[in-house]
């Protein structure tokens, strides 16, 4: 090297990009901002996609809505936490804020007289206003999309004033709706609860929760066993779902979120194992501060 030249070293800093089910300013690139503000976010059409994209190692993290307290359980991201190898990092509630969005200035009155309004949103959206639509909007023609955001994308982009969709506040900053009415959700505690995970396994300081399957062998007193293990280990449960494992078998699958005992999950995993359960343990983690409505 020449003297009195310093030679340079090219530094790349590798961001962070969570795989998220829906378009940009749906819920989940709501949750993604909030728990990682530095991070890209990539959408994904379907909750498989999101799994495929950290399988494939596309996306470091992928995000998944799993419940919601008006909705209920989704029912997909269930089966491929069952299906699909990964270790949940984190879980986080948001508060969710339904809003009516437009591509322009509307009076909800002008709209509750009209004949021709037509609102685009997805199945739960729809379902979460369900009571305050009759009320404003009893002649609405409904019409289910596949997700909340881009409803709002499409609506803007067709810019008719009687054309909505129901979505949040960060749908219509990202498209530049104009929202109609605020809050129109039924019941202001909603919240849904959102997994963050990777796809090999990875310790994180102070976990508190753990998650895991756990299927038995069909025989009467097996989960009551089962739960005693817990009972035992001074280990109290947040969550019990339950799935037939098929339609023909006996026996069934366990959903189980639990408080990390001090010693963490092997000593629960391993007393299980002597029953004659088969576990899978899905993570050890921490959850994040609630998030707000926008």
């Amino acid at each position: 090297m020449p003297r009195g030249r310093t030679k340079c070293l090219a530094v790349t800093i590798k961001r962070m990009h969570i795989a998220i089910q829906g378009a940009l300013g749906s819920f989940h690139h709501q949750a993604a901002k909030q728990l990682e503000p530095k991070a890209t976010s990539i959408p994904k059409q379907t909750f498989a996609d999101v799994f495929k994209a950290v399988q494939n190692r596309e996306t470091d993290y992928g995000l998944c809505a799993i419940e919601n307290t008006l909705y209920g359980p989704i029912e997909e991201v269930y089966t491929l936490l069952n299906q699909e190898d990964i270790w949940i990092v984190r879980d986080v509630q948001l508060q969710i804020a339904q809003h009516l969005i437009g591509p322009n200035k509307v009076s909800l009155e002008e709209l509750t007289g009209s004949n021709d309004v037509r609102v685009l949103s997805q199945a739960p959206a729809v379902a979460q206003a369900e009571h305050w639509l009759a009320l404003h909007l009893p002649k609405a023609t409904i019409e289910i999309t596949q997700d909340t955001a881009a409803s709002v994308q499409a609506v803007v982009a067709l810019g008719q004033p009687h054309t909505l969709a129901i979505a949040g506040r960060l749908a219509a900053t990202t498209y530049g709706g104009v929202i109609v009415a605020e809050g129109i959700q039924d019941n202001p505690r909603n919240y849904t609860r959102f997994l963050l995970f990777c796809r090999k396994r990875q310790p994180v300081q102070r976990a508190s929760l753990g998650s895991m399957i756990l299927k038995t062998n069909g025989q009467p007193d097996m989960l009551v066993n089962a739960l005693q293990v817990f009972t035992d280990a001074n280990c109290s449960l947040s969550r019990l779902r339950s799935y037939p494992a098929s339609q023909a078998s006996p026996k069934h699958i366990f959903f189980i979120d639990y408080q990390l005992p001090n010693g963490g999950s092997h000593p629960i995993i391993q007393a299980l194992q002597k029953q004659g359960c088969t576990v899978k343990l899905l993570g050890e983690y921490s959850s994040a501060p609630l998030i707000r409505a926008l």
